[in-house]
């Protein structure tokens, strides 16, 4: 049987190795991070700028790609995304989706209510459905 003294210990103990791993974290970003940042950023910039030109990119995606160094034993993913020119019959099926979003959203929060009614009348009871934890820094 588990006691409060016991997940209070091991909170103590999850909350010691937090501590330890966020300030070795916030560290290792300011050592490395910020560098890597900057770099990734630039990467980035003129990966966009060089696509807007009409450049051909694909030799940097895929399994052949040429952005896998194997001397930093790295791969850098490239993901584009497109997306298609306005067109009437897409804006049609936009508007519709969009009142369908909304009209899924209403049934939502009609759901959330009647369960909350239903569990406030005795009707319903809850289940948990699933515990997590955060860890957050306390304000000094």
């Amino acid at each position: 049987m588990i006691r409060t003294t016991d997940l209070v210990s091991l909170g103590a103990t999850a909350a010691e190795t937090y501590d330890e791993c966020d300030t070795a974290q916030t560290e290792l970003n300011a050592s490395f991070g910020v560098t890597f940042e900057a770099a990734k950023d630039n990467l980035l910039r003129d990966f966009k700028l060089a696509e807007s030109e009409g450049m051909d990119l694909s030799c940097f995606q895929g399994s052949a790609s040429r952005f896998k160094y194997n001397q930093f034993n790295t791969n850098i993913v490239v993901r584009i995304t497109r997306i298609p020119t306005p067109h009437s019959k897409l804006e049609k099926l936009a508007a519709r989706v969009e009142k369908l979003e909304a009209e899924l959203k209403v049934a939502k929060l009609q759901l959330k209510h009647t369960a909350e009614q239903l569990v406030a009348s005795g009707d319903c009871n809850e289940l948990t459905d699933k515990v997590s934890l955060a860890f957050t820094r306390l304000k000094r």
